[in-house]
């Protein structure tokens, strides 16, 4: 059970309840940029390698920025990414409930402290904004994108220029609900692809969102400044500006019900403006910590038929014969022959003059092929795009 740690701290926590503010680290190590594999992925809440993920973003004490509340990190996250023509996806394995040490008091919290909260509806705790800044009333996560820097690049550098948040909670039974946050504010879950379930150590999920969607909705909550248009996009290696949030909450014990703890969100290590990463409010968007790029290479499993033309080379020895076909002898009468290399599928190939020696001639198909596929490296080379 988590508790209020002293009398100071909660009337801190209550004066601060109406300001975003960062109490976290005094230094961020960002993530290091990471390429979105063109990929597909089931989306039913399990992330497995074979769906095709980017490496992970780290979501720890290095990495986040901690506002809303002044209590110590007692979660960890790795976020993975991938899009394909229609979606933008993402999964998230997040371990709650973990053993801290608040930096300010030196009190252990133990494992287990803060677990996993279902959520029971729309939160409505701590009543900022509309009521429901987080969507949900449990533990919530949540995803801030901004598609080829168009915020920064169109201004959007103060502290109350967000872009679009989506948020997703969990509900008994392992039912996965998405809510849009801060342009058309309400529960998107039928129109998007989410799924998620709880663990043994904290809750996973998994998360498609329409391109189409996040287009439309930059464009509003920017009243037509912010325009990305999305073949562009979708163009090898454009950038992806993003922020993974969590919302933390836990059973108040001296309240009876459940609360807020903290909010924590990637963030960089100097935003935009030069100001250092933890410095600012967290979730604006010159806050964004996450740099992502598109690959346009899918790195979903090859089920085309096998290339015969780069089937299996054998290596046989045949008789040489002379222009009129008939059997080339050495001295002592013994038939010449050679090696050649050939493909299974193919026809032995041509034999070659000879010296008369009985030494081995071999005729490789191989470089051939070779010098083809060195001559595609090289025009691939050449057509790529260098990362904005």
């Amino acid at each position: 059970m988590k508790k209020i740690i002293t009398v100071l701290l909660a009337l801190l926590m209550i004066a601060l309840m109406s300001v975003q503010i960062m109490a976290g680290p005094e230094g961020i190590i960002e993530n290091a940029p990471i390429d979105m594999p063109k990929s597909t992925p089931t989306i039913d809440g399990n992330i497995t390698a074979a769906e095709g993920w980017s490496s992970e973003a780290k979501m720890d004490y290095d990495t986040l920025g901690f506002f809303w509340h002044v209590n110590p990190l007692t979660f960890k996250g790795a976020v993975k990414f991938a899009y394909d023509d229609e979606y933008f996806y993402y999964a998230a394995d997040l371990t709650d409930g973990l053993e801290t040490t608040h930096e300010i008091t030196g009190e252990v919290i133990p494992a287990g402290t803060n677990e996993f909260i279902y959520s029971t509806g729309t939160d409505d705790i701590d009543l900022k904004d509309d009521g429901t800044a987080f969507g949900y009333n449990g533990d919530v996560f949540g995803m801030l994108i901004d598609p080829m820097n168009t915020f920064i690049d169109n201004g959007y550098t103060g502290n109350e220029d967000n872009t679009p948040w989506y948020m997703i909670g969990l509900f008994e039974g392992d039912v996965a609900k998405m809510y849009r946050e801060k342009v058309n504010a309400g529960d998107i879950t039928d129109r998007v692809k989410v799924a998620g379930h709880k663990t043994s150590y904290g809750w996973c999920l998994e998360a498609g969102i329409p391109w189409d969607m996040i287009i439309e909705d930059i464009e509003a909550i920017s009243f037509g400044d912010c325009v990305v248009d999305k073949e562009e996009l979708l163009a090898n290696k454009s950038l992806i500006r993003a922020g993974a949030m969590y919302h933390d909450r836990f059973n108040d014990p001296e309240a009876g019900e459940v609360a807020t703890w903290g909010s924590f969100v990637t963030v960089p290590a100097t935003m935009a403006d030069g100001t250092p990463g933890h410095m600012g409010s967290g979730t604006n968007a010159k806050s964004l910590g996450l740099t992502l790029y598109l690959e346009n290479k899918s790195t979903a499993p090859d089920t085309t038929a096998p290339d015969t033309t780069t089937a299996p080379v054998t290596e046989e020895t045949e008789v040489v014969t002379d222009t009129d076909g008939k059997v080339v002898t050495d001295e002592k009468g013994n038939k010449v022959t050679q090696k050649v290399t050939v493909k299974s599928t193919t026809k032995k190939a041509t034999t070659g003059t000879t010296t008369g020696g009985n030494a081995a001639q071999t005729f490789d198909i191989g470089i051939a092929a070779a010098i083809g596929a060195l001559a595609i490296s090289g025009i691939g080379f050449i057509g790529a795009k260098k990362k904005r």
